[in-house]
Protein backbone atom coordinates (compact mmCIF):
# COMPACT_ATOMS: atom_id res chain seq x y z
CA UNK A 1 0.00 0.00 0.00
CA UNK A 2 1.29 3.46 -0.89
CA UNK A 3 2.13 6.05 1.75
CA UNK A 4 -0.61 8.43 0.59
CA UNK A 5 -3.27 5.75 0.98
CA UNK A 6 -1.96 4.87 4.45
CA UNK A 7 -2.10 8.54 5.45
CA UNK A 8 -5.69 8.88 4.20
CA UNK A 9 -6.73 5.79 6.16
CA UNK A 10 -5.00 7.13 9.29
CA UNK A 11 -6.73 10.50 8.88
CA UNK A 12 -10.09 8.73 8.56
CA UNK A 13 -9.49 6.70 11.73
CA UNK A 14 -8.50 9.82 13.69
CA UNK A 15 -11.55 11.68 12.39
CA UNK A 16 -14.00 8.87 13.24
CA UNK A 17 -12.48 7.65 16.53
CA UNK A 18 -10.21 10.24 18.14
CA UNK A 19 -11.84 13.55 17.21
CA UNK A 20 -15.28 12.62 18.61
CA UNK A 21 -13.45 11.73 21.83
CA UNK A 22 -11.66 15.11 21.81
CA UNK A 23 -14.99 16.89 21.32
CA UNK A 24 -16.47 14.99 24.28
CA UNK A 25 -13.51 16.23 26.36
CA UNK A 26 -14.36 19.85 25.47
CA UNK A 27 -11.90 20.47 22.63
CA UNK A 28 -12.65 22.76 19.72
CA UNK A 29 -10.74 23.41 16.53
CA UNK A 30 -10.15 21.47 13.38
CA UNK A 31 -7.74 18.75 12.40
CA UNK A 32 -4.79 18.92 13.10
CA UNK A 33 -5.05 21.66 15.80
CA UNK A 34 -7.35 21.56 18.84
CA UNK A 35 -7.76 23.68 21.97
CA UNK A 36 -9.75 23.51 25.19
CA UNK A 37 -10.40 26.69 27.12
CA UNK A 38 -9.97 26.59 30.88
CA UNK A 39 -10.31 29.47 33.35
CA UNK A 40 -6.54 29.83 33.79
CA UNK A 41 -5.10 28.26 30.60
CA UNK A 42 -5.76 26.82 27.19
CA UNK A 43 -4.97 23.14 26.68
CA UNK A 44 -3.49 22.66 23.21
CA UNK A 45 -3.24 19.48 21.14
CA UNK A 46 -1.73 19.12 17.65
CA UNK A 47 -1.24 16.14 15.35
CA UNK A 48 2.01 16.26 13.37
CA UNK A 49 2.72 13.72 10.63
CA UNK A 50 6.16 12.67 9.43
CA UNK A 51 7.01 13.76 5.90
CA UNK A 52 9.15 10.68 5.30
CA UNK A 53 7.27 7.75 6.86
CA UNK A 54 3.77 6.70 7.95
CA UNK A 55 3.82 7.88 11.54
CA UNK A 56 2.68 10.85 13.61
CA UNK A 57 3.05 12.48 17.00
CA UNK A 58 0.43 14.07 19.22
CA UNK A 59 1.90 17.15 20.87
CA UNK A 60 0.25 18.87 23.81
CA UNK A 61 0.96 22.12 25.58
CA UNK A 62 -0.64 24.89 27.64
CA UNK A 63 -0.83 28.60 26.99
CA UNK A 64 -2.33 31.65 28.62
CA UNK A 65 -6.09 32.19 28.21
CA UNK A 66 -5.08 35.59 26.77
CA UNK A 67 -3.04 34.00 23.98
CA UNK A 68 0.69 34.42 23.54
CA UNK A 69 3.18 37.02 22.39
CA UNK A 70 5.90 35.59 20.20
CA UNK A 71 9.47 36.70 20.84
CA UNK A 72 9.38 38.84 17.68
CA UNK A 73 6.30 40.64 19.01
CA UNK A 74 3.59 39.14 16.83
CA UNK A 75 0.73 38.16 19.24
CA UNK A 76 -1.38 35.04 18.76
CA UNK A 77 -5.05 35.22 19.78
CA UNK A 78 -6.38 32.51 22.11
CA UNK A 79 -8.53 31.12 19.28
CA UNK A 80 -5.44 30.70 17.08
CA UNK A 81 -2.89 29.21 19.50
CA UNK A 82 -1.50 25.79 18.64
CA UNK A 83 0.89 23.48 20.43
CA UNK A 84 3.50 24.42 17.82
CA UNK A 85 3.41 28.03 19.07
CA UNK A 86 4.69 26.90 22.46
CA UNK A 87 8.31 26.23 23.32
CA UNK A 88 7.57 23.40 25.77
CA UNK A 89 5.45 20.47 24.64
CA UNK A 90 4.85 16.86 25.55
CA UNK A 91 4.62 14.17 22.93
CA UNK A 92 1.78 11.99 24.13
CA UNK A 93 2.96 8.47 24.90
CA UNK A 94 6.41 9.40 26.10
CA UNK A 95 6.68 7.76 29.49
CA UNK A 96 9.31 10.18 30.83
CA UNK A 97 7.64 13.37 29.58
CA UNK A 98 10.54 14.19 27.27
CA UNK A 99 11.75 13.08 23.86
CA UNK A 100 9.81 11.36 21.14
CA UNK A 101 6.92 8.96 20.87
CA UNK A 102 5.66 8.21 17.38
CA UNK A 103 2.41 6.48 16.47
CA UNK A 104 3.69 4.22 13.68
CA UNK A 105 1.11 2.93 11.19
CA UNK A 106 3.58 1.60 8.62
CA UNK A 107 2.88 -2.09 9.10
CA UNK A 108 -0.37 -3.96 8.81
CA UNK A 109 -1.37 -6.10 11.78
CA UNK A 110 -2.52 -9.69 11.67
CA UNK A 111 -5.55 -9.07 13.87
CA UNK A 112 -7.47 -5.86 13.54
CA UNK A 113 -6.90 -2.54 11.86
CA UNK A 114 -3.63 -0.66 12.46
CA UNK A 115 -5.28 2.72 11.83
CA UNK A 116 -8.06 2.13 14.33
CA UNK A 117 -5.53 0.76 16.83
CA UNK A 118 -3.40 3.93 16.63
CA UNK A 119 -6.46 6.20 16.88
CA UNK A 120 -7.59 4.28 19.98
CA UNK A 121 -4.07 4.36 21.47
CA UNK A 122 -4.38 8.15 21.79
CA UNK A 123 -7.50 7.65 23.91
CA UNK A 124 -5.75 4.99 26.00
CA UNK A 125 -2.97 7.50 26.76
CA UNK A 126 -5.40 10.29 27.61
CA UNK A 127 -4.76 10.32 31.36
CA UNK A 128 -1.11 11.21 30.71
CA UNK A 129 -2.27 14.33 28.84
CA UNK A 130 -4.74 15.38 31.54
CA UNK A 131 -2.08 15.07 34.26
CA UNK A 132 0.48 17.02 32.23
CA UNK A 133 -1.98 19.82 31.42
CA UNK A 134 -3.07 20.07 35.07
CA UNK A 135 0.47 20.08 36.45
CA UNK A 136 1.61 22.60 33.80
CA UNK A 137 5.25 21.63 34.49
CA UNK A 138 6.66 24.63 32.61
CA UNK A 139 4.13 27.17 33.93
CA UNK A 140 3.15 28.03 30.37
CA UNK A 141 -0.29 29.29 31.32
CA UNK A 142 1.56 32.43 32.51
CA UNK A 143 4.26 32.54 29.84
CA UNK A 144 4.50 35.10 27.06
CA UNK A 145 1.17 36.81 27.77
CA UNK A 146 0.44 39.60 25.27
CA UNK A 147 0.22 43.09 26.73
Amino acid sequence: MMGKERRLRMNDAIKTITIPFLRAQGFKGSFPHFRRMKDDRINLLTFQFSLSSPKFVVEISNCSPKGIARSWGNPVKPSNCTAHDMHRRLRLGNSRNEGDHWFDFSKDVLWGNIYQQKAKEIIELWQQAEVWWAEDPHDQRNAMVPQ
